[in-house]
């Protein structure tokens, strides 16, 4: 029989300690999550025009990949190769300080009293309004260079805190422009209904209105946004006004999110399993009915242990029975201004096993491959496999355990983003 044709490859990692990879992949709505991973040891992957097309054991890299004579090459010795981590729930587009806010509730100050000190989510629509856009922008770049610093390849950045049209579309092209100018992936987020403003309460449905009959229209018309979410809560819109809102969405080529079960079960769950969303998020409150109709129906349960730990919740999302009960869990940060400052991967997956009782394993797919589900990009990115975008995190040493028993100073030597380079201390 004639010998197999060689992949061709023009980037080669090569003598890696390991990497680490997923023998059975979640594919998505109508397939079983396996949560297992596999170490090879002594590995080089190779990719062809941004995509790996080859992962295997260094010694057989010569006999399966015809390198090309311009290739270029990166020694992992020493280097443990995991997926580049995707965070697919932040705020990371914000302005001001709220570290006061921080200590009065650490202190026992009940929200109301944050509130009457001028706090919460309108100080930070206040400062995003009176902020310019390019020193908003430069801030916010500053913080994508650092969860670049944790191994995050793949970043979604939610609007939500201008909370009127123009505000919110200032916040879209500060995202659009860090699509631009990054070398890691950034998508975007449309979250007008973050929160209702002070001078709209006395009439909520007219600013829902507003929102799904001229921000929505607006914000597709622009091209600014991929998803759009809705914060579905007894503070916030309810379950009536979040499926107006992110029908609007839907009719205007949005895809849907949504925040639910944070602090109340009002029927968020079912309503994304209505609607067909994307993903579900936070989820701390959701109970076994809530489970169980999230199985099976595509929506990726996202859970954020980052936000549950830093306001100090009793307890945290029901992860393991998630796992348990056949769920393909993602979590992700939630980075904000309010109430989660922890920013990039690692601390996420210290917090993930800490918090949410998670392995090493569990985490790792988590907030690699099931997040990227939770963007819609579970085809593309999220794993080292054959056909996936070269998207990689390397740690020192031989064992990606490392990264969550460090508890958030687990440093990454190098990171690939589609194919490139992007930090390099090797």
């Amino acid at each position: 029989m004639p010998a197999a044709e060689k992949v061709k490859a023009d980037f080669i990692i090569h003598n890696l300690a390991s990497a680490v990879v997923f023998p059975e992949p979640y594919r998505g709505k109508g397939t079983i999550p396996g949560w297992r991973t596999e170490e090879l040891k002594n590995a080089s992957i190779a990719a062809r025009d941004g995509v790996i097309v080859w992962v295997g054991p260094s010694a057989s890299l010569s006999d399966e990949v015809q390198i090309a004579a311009t290739a270029r090459f990166f020694n992992g010795c020493g280097l443990t190769a995991v997926p580049g981590f995707v965070d697919s729930h932040t705020h990371l587009v914000y302005a001001g300080d709220r570290s006061d806010e921080f200590e009065m509730r650490v202190q026992g100050r009940p929200y109301l009293d944050i509130l009457a000190a001028g706090g919460g989510i309108l100080r930070t629509t206040e400062a995003i309004r009176n902020m310019p856009e390019e020193l908003i922008f430069v801030e916010t770049l500053e913080r994508v260079e650092q969860i670049m610093q944790t191994g995050v390849t793949t970043v979604e950045i939610k609007t939500g805190y201008g909370l009127d049209l123009e505000s919110e579309l200032k916040m879209l092209r500060v995202i659009d422009r860090l699509r631009e100018e990054s070398m890691i992936r950034i998508v975007p987020t449309f979250m007008g209904a973050h929160a209702i403003p002070a001078d709209r309460r006395s009439d909520p449905d007219a600013f829902v209105d507003e929102i799904c009959n001229v921000w929505i229209p607006e914000v597709a018309r622009q091209e600014l946004a991929i998803f759009n979410d809705v914060f579905t809560e007894s503070k916030a819109f309810s379950v009536e006004q979040s499926r107006r809102i992110l029908k609007a969405g839907i009719e205007n080529g949005l895809r849907a999110k949504i925040h639910a079960d944070e602090v109340n079960v009002l029927g968020g769950v079912d309503l994304a399993v209505e609607i067909g969303a994307v993903s579900a998020d936070h989820l701390l409150m959701t109970c076994a009915e809530g489970i169980a109709k999230l199985k099976d129906s595509g929506v990726i349960p996202t859970v954020l242990p980052g936000t549950s730990t830093y306001l100090m919740e009793s307890h945290h999302a029901p992860a393991r029975k998630m796992i348990d009960a056949g769920l393909p869990l993602a979590i992700a940060s939630d980075h904000n201004p309010g109430s989660c400052q922890f920013l990039g991967a690692t601390i996420i997956q210290s917090l993930a096993m800490l918090q949410l009782r998670l392995s090493a394993s569990e985490a790792l797919i988590a907030g690699t491959l099931h997040a990227a589900h939770a963007l819609s990009l579970g085809d593309k990115i999220g794993a080292i496999e054959p056909g996936r975008r070269m998207d990689l995190a390397l740690f020192a040493g031989d064992s990606f355990r490392q990264i969550g028993y460090q508890a958030g100073s687990s440093r990454v030597e190098a990171l690939v983003a589609g194919g490139v380079v992007a930090i390099d201390r090797v």
